[in-house]
């Protein structure tokens, strides 16, 4: 039972999450279904403290993605914290590989948490973490893997998203992010001399 709850409550969620950053939508950074659904997630990781009657120090110690997690939790569940260095807030990003005289091409959503004393983190990469350290941790039988969805290759003259109402409460701004690939294929920060970025 233990398993089938952490797989219903943490497992399946993160695999929904993946899925929809991995579509061309423009999303408010703040604030979208994107959000409501990783602060949901952050709620059932941060809860296997209490389901494996440990105290929160000890777990902190033995996985830094978990403190994310559970600092993210905490403010999304109460808002602002007590403990200052604690606080953090969402904001999502939208990835374009750039190539010059080929265009842009989608990459994925991602959603950063942005902490006050532990930097910037990528939610889907600090949560995958958290999940493998409770499965080793609880000794669950889970074979899941999970991995972070990009989009292939497919250049465009412009960077474009697609708005769809129903995945946002109100939008007026987007995050870019732009990356080239290096010599060894690996994605690198560029800044394009020129954009073109349309919303449809």
């Amino acid at each position: 039972m233990p398993t089938h709850r952490f797989l219903n409550d943490i497992v399946r969620p993160w695999d929904e999450l993946n899925a929809l950053l991995a579509e061309r939508l423009a999303l408010q950074p703040e604030l979208s279904d994107v959000t409501r659904l990783a602060g949901a997630l952050a709620v059932a990781i941060r809860h296997q403290v209490d389901a494996a009657h440990l105290r929160d120090q000890e777990v902190n110690a033995e996985s830094m993605s978990h403190r994310i997690i559970s600092d993210t939790a905490d403010f999304w569940k109460h808002g602002s914290l007590r403990n200052l260095d604690r606080n953090n807030c969402f904001s999502t990003e939208s990835l374009f590989e750039y190539m010059p005289n080929k265009g842009f091409s989608f990459i994925r959503n991602a959603l950063f948490v942005e902490h006050s004393s532990l930097g910037k983190h990528d939610f889907l990469h600090a949560s995958w973490d958290a999940i493998q350290y409770w499965i080793g941790k609880r000794k669950l039988n889970v074979s899941w893997q999970g991995a972070v969805r990009e989009n292939p290759q497919e250049f465009y003259p412009e960077a474009f998203l697609k708005f769809e109402s129903g995945k946002c409460m109100s939008m007026d701004k987007v995050r870019l992010g732009f990356f080239s690939r290096g010599s060894a294929g690996v994605l690198e920060p560029v800044d394009p001399h020129e954009v073109r970025f349309a919303v449809y």
